[in-house]
């Protein structure tokens, strides 16, 4: 990604905007880090021992058979005629962020494929998201993708990385086609691009199909460290604190504001004030870990008009919120090449440390942080 001198001016300049405005709703509290319960490893160092059947995205139970594999990430859309998405409340991780024309794509990675239901509507790739899921050696399933999406690929390809393509997908309704592992349902939009699904058990046998390894072979690939026992409140300098609500902004017509329930622990999603719902129970999406990155979000770089329209993330770093338990401080993140992993990190400069839970992550251009609102 390209990162020139007047963008890290501009970075630090817009960080100081932020450390600023970004928590100015909250109580001018400074609050105390707890002790990391994480248990060390026989080999001395600070990581986690998961135990074989605890899932290393959530810290929650996961089938033992998925230890030692490598996560899925499914591509799936947000626009309008796309909600409620199958399965919107399953994600171990979501991570949100703008594609093109000011509307959003999510990506949602599973630890456990098995864990995987009904899901969809399956959309296409871009290739931050390619990225993305590449530095965790994630199995990358996908509906198409844009020309970039599909130039990165080709070269993973050539280095072993092998993705799931649902772009030739079966018969309307009829799963007992063999050798299909995506479908359409109708009933949720008569539109092809809208009606795109597929589930755990066949992108595993899609996996097996393609004599794709499921081995997780990279080490470090989690984005940060799922408390292991307990429970934290985060933690911050004067201008962090209470967040009972959130509020960021992709772009006009899309915005997300995650309210606290303190009877449940968890954050509940409204998207455009409509609370996101789940298309297989009808539940509202809820989140116990809220993370907001920012970074430049700038136009892709091309000759060819009809990918000009196309987003392109500075994944190279920078700074964040992390929210939970009604609480939130200023974090970090960095990324770099396609190879690494995304990684946050706390104000001691140590891996970040999350709540055990799922995790929703939002991509937001570093122009509109200043519209990031938090209340008390």
């Amino acid at each position: 990604m390209k990162k020139g001198t007047f963008f890290k001016i501009l970075s630090v300049v817009l960080a100081v905007m932020f450390i600023v405005l970004a928590f100015a709703g909250c109580k001018g509290k400074e609050y105390t880090k707890t002790d990391d319960p994480s248990e060390s490893n026989t080999d001395g160092t600070t990581e986690p021992a998961y135990p074989a059947n605890i899932n290393p995205l959530t810290g929650l139970e996961m089938s033992e058979s998925a230890a030692g594999k490598r996560p899925v990430a499914i591509m799936v859309e947000n626009s309008p005629a796309a909600r409620p998405q199958w399965g919107l409340s399953t994600p171990d991780i979501v991570i949100e962020g703008l594609v093109e024309g000011g509307i959003t794509r999510m990506m949602w990675i599973y630890a456990d494929v098995s864990q995987v239901p009904k899901v969809g509507p399956v959309r296409s790739a871009r290739h931050d998201y390619v990225e993305l899921a590449y530095g965790m050696n994630a199995v990358f399933a996908h509906w198409g993708g844009s020309k970039p999406a599909y130039s990165l690929l080709s070269s993973l390809a050539s280095k072993g990385y092998l993705d799931v393509d649902g772009k030739f997908i079966g018969t309307n309704g009829n799963e007992s086609q063999k050798g299909y592992y995506f479908f359409k349902d109708p009933t949720h939009s008569n539109a092809t691009e809208h009606c795109g699904y597929t589930t755990g058990a066949y992108l595993a046998a899609a996996m097996e199909s393609k004599k794709i390894d499921t081995a997780q072979t990279k080490e470090d690939w989690a984005p940060f460290t799922v408390i292991t026992s307990g429970d934290r409140t985060p933690y911050g300098e004067a201008t962090s604190g209470t967040c009972s609500s959130i509020t960021v902004t992709f772009s006009s017509s899309y915005k997300h504001t995650f309210k606290y329930d303190a009877e449940k622990g968890l954050y509940l999603n409204f998207m455009n004030t409509s609370p996101m719902l789940d298309g297989n129970t009808k539940e509202q999406m809820a989140v116990k870990n809220v993370i907001v990155m920012y970074t430049n979000v700038t136009g892709y770089q091309t000759s060819n008009q009809g990918d000009q329209k196309l987003r392109e993330w500075d994944l190279t770093g920078g700074d964040a919120l992390y929210v939970s338990n009604g609480y939130g401080e200023k974090i970090t993140w960095k990324k770099g090449d396609a190879s690494s992993p995304l990684k946050f990190y706390g104000q001691d400069g140590k891996e970040l440390t999350i709540n055990r839970g799922q995790t929703w992550i939002g991509v937001i251009p570093n122009g509109n942080r200043e519209l990031t609102q938090v209340a008390e």
